[in-house]
């Protein structure tokens, strides 16, 4: 079960949630009204993810992401919040947080981000894709390696894991790596959304007939 602890100044809605959350099997841990109390208790009870709220009244989620990470590098961080702010949006991209959630967004959406954090993947919500997709946003996230934009061209025509590892000489399991590898850079949240950045970023083109040239 994955252990969570929330990181939000308003107590009706921060209570509420972990309320929601308990009901469909999540384990909250502790939840705190501000960044400081939010660092004491990732140290004390050392969650797999957590949410931040990015408004907080000593700082901000974006701030205290940045140094929940330099103390648990692993930790799995959601901001969450009730703005679709582009430069919020950018800095969040920075901050190493690896979900974006808004809060006008549902439960399921909400336990998807969850889901996906602690696996090790990623997730923005839906509702972003346009920002997301900007030539601003889609600078911040790192190149990808010559094996990955294969790999990404190949994904886009249409080849599964199996082909793919056919046809570059490698293991199945090494397709996948270097598509989660591919997912986590792009700050997307599936396979698809990570062909889009691609796209955008110039990392692969389409060709004049349509097809896929990297």
């Amino acid at each position: 079960m994955t252990r969570i602890v929330i990181v939000d100044d308003h107590e009706a809605l921060r209570e509420g949630l972990a309320h929601i959350l308990r009901g469909a099997g999540v384990e909250v841990v502790a939840t705190a009204g501000n960044a400081a109390s939010g660092v004491d208790l990732v140290d004390v009870f050392q969650p797999e993810v957590a949410i931040v709220d990015i408004r907080l009244p000593d700082g901000n989620g974006i701030e205290l992401t940045r140094e929940l990470l330099e103390r648990r590098p692993e930790l799995g961080v959601i901001l969450y919040t009730g703005d679709a702010d582009a430069e919020l949006l950018y800095d969040g991209l920075d901050s190493g947080a690896r979900g974006y959630a808004l809060k006008a967004g549902s439960t399921e959406e909400l336990l998807s981000a969850i889901e996906r954090v602690a696996s090790g993947g990623s997730y923005v919500d839906p509702r972003l894709d346009r920002i997301l997709l900007s030539p601003r946003a889609t600078a911040h996230v790192p190149q990808l390696s010559p094996r990955e934009r294969e790999i990404m061209n190949l994904m886009a025509e249409g080849l599964t894991a199996e082909a793919i590892a056919q046809q570059i000489t490698v293991s199945v399991e090494t397709v996948r790596t270097h598509v989660r590898n591919v997912i986590r850079k792009l700050q997307a949240r599936n396979r698809v959304h990570a062909i889009a950045i691609a796209l955008e970023r110039g990392e692969i083109a389409l060709d004049p007939d349509g097809s896929l040239d990297g």
